[in-house]
């Protein structure tokens, strides 16, 4: 069973500047709670125990905010020196899971509607196979999404969703290629254990510096056909962009 949620939090936000330069954008405000609240709240409700929160020493802040969090959830922070993307983040955590599997939720990635994370972990259950949440978008919405990669699926015998196909990160905002709706992966995952060889071995090929994203993770596991899918019920902001952020604000309405 999953019970931990990683949460990366080591990203500067550069997109979002400049009020990212003084807040971090976990703790930018959505209906009077921070960000990153919001995606605590959603780990818990998923039936998630604990959350490993990746941090970054630019951003004393983000901890100190996260520790007066008060839910269900146990606490523990993990230091990024600088953002590396996030495969990185996620190696980071490694010592802490102890070979079992987990949760990744993206805080950039909020969603009104039925919990995406709980819908992740049940297609786990179902399939133990690495699962992301997916999202259609429309060419309307695209502009309000970051650049991720299309993804083409299939659905199997049994009904669930593959992920077959996926395509490198665009630049700027998503792109559907033309198609009046694409789908997409979106910043909900649930991992095996042993996913970090993979990592391992993408790191392996990078040059000196660069990034480790999780895409080329993604695409190694669906060439083989181990990586499943599930399609969000919840609508999908992304916050991690000035569009995004702003349609979460008014899609969020205040709460005290």
């Amino acid at each position: 069973m999953i019970d931990t949620a990683i949460i990366p939090c080591g990203g500067l936000g550069t997109r979002l500047a400049p009020i990212t330069r003084w807040i971090a954008k976990e703790m930018l405000p959505v209906a009077l709670k921070p960000v990153l609240y919001w995606t605590l709240d959603e780990a818990a409700d998923a039936g998630l125990t604990r959350a490993i929160i990746i941090t970054n020493p630019l951003k004393p802040m983000l901890e100190a905010a996260a520790r007066q969090y008060q839910g269900a959830l146990e606490l523990e922070f993990v230091p990024q020196d600088r953002p590396r993307g996030l495969g990185d983040a996620l190696l980071r955590a490694r010592d802490h899971l102890a070979g079992a599997p987990f949760a990744a939720l993206l805080p950039d990635n909020l969603f009104t509607g039925p919990n995406p994370t709980k819908a992740v972990l049940e297609s786990w259950k179902r399939t133990r196979l690495a699962t992301v949440l997916l999202a259609e978008v429309s060419r309307a919405e695209a502009g309000a999404k970051g650049a991720t990669g299309k993804a083409r699926v299939e659905r199997g015998a049994d009904g669930s969703l593959r992920v077959v196909e996926l395509a490198d990160k665009g630049q700027g905002r998503f792109d559907t290629a033309g198609e009046r709706l694409a789908v997409t992966p979106v910043g909900r995952y649930a991992f095996p254990g042993d996913i970090f060889q993979e990592f391992d071995a993408v790191a392996r090929t990078l040059a000196g510096g660069a990034e480790l994203d999780d895409v080329p993770v993604m695409q190694r596991l669906a060439a083989r056909g181990a990586l499943a899918g599930v399609m969000s019920e919840a609508r999908f902001h992304d916050v991690g962009v000035p569009e995004g952020y702003r349609e979460a604000v008014v899609d969020f309405p205040a709460r005290v």
